[in-house]
């Protein structure tokens, strides 16, 4: 318990209410994340919240009141009524008994165990340099770029999310259904959705994962002890970066998305970006493995749109631009007759 924080709990209260500012929310979030008996806390006050709606409050009844109109009703003798009071005690607690009785049932009693039914997954994943297109279950649609692969079950049916797994960059174009959220779970990271366009970018070998929200909104959360931790919403025109070594997450607003959409077309597109993000494009695209030998050349940055190139012809430009050359290692056969991916070593001219 933050005691340090004693308004934490007004917070608390207001969320519950959808009150909270901004500025508030952010602050709510942070409570959360830096302790974890603070997010048991938080969750503690939103079960005692979200079973409070299952209450009804019960007006009191003035029992002899109501046995005396009964009487009169009934016309039945006060003088001949000593059973009668005998049984309306014994009514009184019968009542009493059974409401208690649904009340523990409704939240302490364990519910029957129901065998689930087995979930079969299936798995699509695009092969390097190609793109492949998945169509899900409930109509939404994924567009998988290079060397990415998506996780998914056959079915949604019975399921409380719709939940798969991406690994690399994939397009979505979710089918809304308010009632059963659309959810991509990408390493530490899960967002959430309901009917929505958008691009992830999520490569294991990336030290950034991006998202780019096309149009709808969608929300951001962080898997942490069995629950999830509310991070940010997002809005159309904005894209999301999560820094995987730092656990940070920026937002900005992007005029224009196409630099990160239009490899669906068949593009790689640079936008006055850093050699890094330039080299992850690449590397992935292309499944090389690029190393810069030399620290100086991370101070470029490149602009330009390439359709279907080949690498050496992308890796010539890039030198006819900067003061870069570059050396080809051939792939390598390993032990296991497998073969190695072959290596772009960057150099200064």
């Amino acid at each position: 318990m933050n005691i340090d924080n004693p308004e934490i709990y007004d917070l608390i209260a207001k969320s519950f209410s959808g009150q909270l500012t901004e500025e508030e929310q952010i602050t709510l979030n942070e409570w959360k994340l830096a302790d974890r008996y603070n997010l048991a806390e938080y969750n503690d006050y939103t079960d005692i919240w979200n079973h409070s709606n299952h209450l009804a409050m019960l007006s009191e009844i003035d029992m002899p009141k109501s046995l005396d109109a009964t009487r009169k009703k009934a016309g039945i003798d006060r003088r001949q009524i000593g059973w009668f009071k005998i049984f309306a005690q014994i009514a009184a607690i019968l009542v009493l008994a059974l409401l208690f009785s649904s009340l523990y049932n409704l939240f302490l009693v364990p519910k029957p165990y129901q065998r689930a039914e087995a979930i079969v997954y299936q798995q699509v994943k695009a092969t390097y340099g190609t793109q492949s297109r998945v169509d899900l279950a409930d109509g939404t649609i994924v567009y998988l770029n290079s060397g990415s692969a998506l996780r998914f079950p056959a079915t949604f049916n019975g399921q409380k999310n719709r939940n798969v797994e991406l690994s690399g960059e994939g397009y979505f174009t979710v089918t809304k259904n308010s009632e059963q959220p659309f959810v991509v779970d990408i390493h530490k990271l899960q967002i959430e959705v309901h009917g929505t366009t958008f691009n992830v970018d999520a490569y294991p070998g990336n030290s950034a994962f991006k998202i780019a929200l096309v149009e709808g909104s969608i929300r951001l959360e962080q898997k942490a002890d069995n629950s999830e931790i509310e991070l940010m919403d997002m809005k159309p025109n904005q894209v999301a970066t999560y820094n995987l070594s730092e656990n940070k997450l920026s937002l900005k607003n992007e005029d224009d998305l196409t630099k990160y959409t239009a490899w669906t077309e068949g593009k790689i597109i640079f936008s006055n970006d850093p050699v890094s993000t330039v080299l992850q494009k690449l590397g992935n695209w292309y499944n090389v493995d690029i190393e810069v030998a030399d620290r100086k050349l991370r101070k470029y940055r490149f602009t330009g749109t390439f359709i279907d190139e080949p690498l050496e012809q992308v890796l010539n430009i890039l030198n006819l631009t900067s003061d870069m050359r570059y050396q080809v290692i051939p792939a390598q056969k390993q032990a296991d007759n497998s073969y190695s991916k072959r290596k772009i070593i960057l150099k200064s001219n």
